[in-house]
């Protein structure tokens, strides 16, 4: 479905500048990002909406409980977060899980912030920062390595020339001297050797297609140790007798005549699938932890109550609590509907979300932090939540959010073509009622209180919390009905009681 009318601003190239900012978005102009992964994640924004939900792993976990004691710490700002994962390097952005971005993102601020160093990182991932020896002599064949963006944390900056990747040069004289690579030189918070450098020879017309100078022209350039792999006599006869077709791109193969050498990111997707897909997502995360620990940033015990904590949401029944109870108190809904973090209290649920500091006390009396808004569904008025910048969402009343919920695909089309939507999950809306988009940003997140279902007059409140779902809190389908909840065997069972957690945001 294309878009209204939007005046004179191109809705296209604003997108092309957040690859977070998806909403309504009715092209993809980041395809690689919906055919990097099958995570789910980050698929097409034209695809069905896949509603099954994958479990949390250990490591996501972990990171999540990482982020939320550095933002509650005080260590790292929310929005320093999510600067940092919109800044990542395209391919990054399109390879990466949902939690590896993070994991990602608070390696770029840890380290911006001095909370740790890169020395500290590269040391937990097992990357030495000794000083490395010189390899190459003059005569030396080598081959220029291809950059890989999607392996990066933060966008890097380059100094050998894109034109140069995947071919084979030849060293021309002994190493010139060590000097600090760009990459580190660039940012003052890396540290990091200073590697050997060469001058390297290449033959122009292995370079250019198309060249018209002679056999003999060449071109010489200087080059890091660290972007140079061994080569042979072989492989560079082999590239000057496929010059006119030699691509310099980072996705192909090496054709070398009785054997073909991958590129560095195929070789290492081979040894992710090999050791499966968690052992090189969860790198990254599972350093970070250590070295926040080791540094006295965060306390293991600390890390490990905020886990537990985390998955026990969604456990507890709080949202069912809150609707249910607006549902038989008409007096609670309407404080409910004015102030939702006060409402939530009254029950003995926390909504002071990630305050700095244990948190402000602000005129009308609420933390600063993350505001908790209620909406409520009418005869006429049906509400559906979504976040199209990246998935803010009431973790500590519904639990972590479901996979769907941050897929670009769903909030993409949540905020375009709502009854589309809603379609994929059987829930129909009908004409008579208008929809009202619900999108949550950085301060606000949001809960809704779906209609009671009728034929559920003379229920208790304790028994209207079994008809509250997760979804139906977020609005991608109704409550359940009286005829639902015969069909599951009409039993009632309560969640646990008065709990007080503190209220931790996604």
């Amino acid at each position: 479905m294309a878009p209204a009318y939007w005046g004179s601003v191109d809705r296209n190239a604003h997108y092309g500048s957040n690859m977070q900012d998806v909403g309504g978005e009715y092209k993809d102009n980041h395809a690689a990002i919906g055919q990097a992964c099958e995570d789910a994640v980050d698929t097409p924004l034209s695809v069905a909406i896949k509603k099954t939900d994958k479990p949390v792993k250990y490591w996501e976990f972990q990171c999540h409980a990482l982020c939320c004691l550095l933002v509650g710490g005080g260590h790292v700002k929310s929005g320093e977060v999510r600067r940092a994962i919109e800044f990542l390097p395209p391919a990054s952005f399109a390879k990466k899980t949902y939690y590896e971005k993070w994991a990602a993102a608070v390696a770029t601020t840890s380290i911006e912030r001095g909370t740790i160093t890169q020395k500290d990182l590269d040391e937990a991932l097992g990357e030495s920062h000794a000083t490395p020896e010189v390899l190459f002599k003059p005569g030396d064949y080598v081959r220029v390595k291809v950059e890989d963006s999607s392996t990066r944390y933060r966008k890097p900056h380059l100094r050998t020339p894109g034109y140069l990747f995947g071919v084979v040069g030849r060293i021309n004289q002994p190493c010139i001297g060590y000097v600090e690579e760009p990459d580190i030189d660039a940012f003052h918070y890396v540290d990091g050797p200073k590697q050997p450098t060469y001058r390297v020879t290449f033959h122009q017309k292995d370079l250019w297609e198309g060249y018209q100078g002679t056999d003999n022209d060449t071109l010489d350039i200087e080059i890091w140790q660290s972007w140079l792999l061994p080569s042979n006599e072989a492989e560079f006869e082999h590239q000057q007798g496929h010059r006119a077709k030699l691509e310099i791109t980072s996705g192909h193969k090496h054709d070398h005549g009785d054997h073909v050498h991958d590129e560095r990111t195929e070789i290492e997707q081979k040894a992710v699938d090999a050791e499966g897909d968690d052992a090189e997502r969860s790198r990254l995360t599972k350093a970070l932890v250590k070295v926040h620990i080791d540094k006295g940033v965060i306390k293991a015990e600390d890390l490990t109550a905020m886990i537990e904590e985390l998955e026990s949401y969604g456990s507890r029944g709080l949202g069912a609590r809150i609707i249910a109870k607006a549902w038989v108190d008409p007096e609670y809904k309407k404080r409910l509907l004015q102030d939702g973090a006060s409402a939530a209290a009254e029950l003995g649920i926390s909504s002071e979300g990630w305050p700095p500091n244990g948190g402000v006390t602000e005129p009308n009396g609420q933390l600063s932090g993350v505001l908790l808004k209620v909406v409520e569904d009418t005869p006429t008025v049906y509400n559906l939540l979504v976040c199209t910048l990246c998935s803010c969402y009431p973790i500590s009343i519904l639990g972590m959010a479901p996979s769907w919920y941050k897929a670009r695909s769903y909030r993409a089309r949540a905020v375009r073509d709502p009854r589309s939507v809603l379609k994929e999950f059987g829930t129909v809306v009908p004409e008579s009622m208008s929809i009202q988009i619900c999108d949550s940003n950085a301060d606000t997140r949001f809960i809704k209180v779906p209609l009671r279902p009728e034929g559920t007059e003379d229920w208790t409140e304790e028994q209207l919390q079994a008809l509250v779902t997760r979804d139906a809190v977020i609005g991608v389908r109704h409550a359940k009905t009286v005829e639902d909840f015969k069909k599951e065997g009409g039993v009632f069972n309560p969640k646990s009681e008065g709990f007080k957690g503190g209220f931790v945001y996604q």
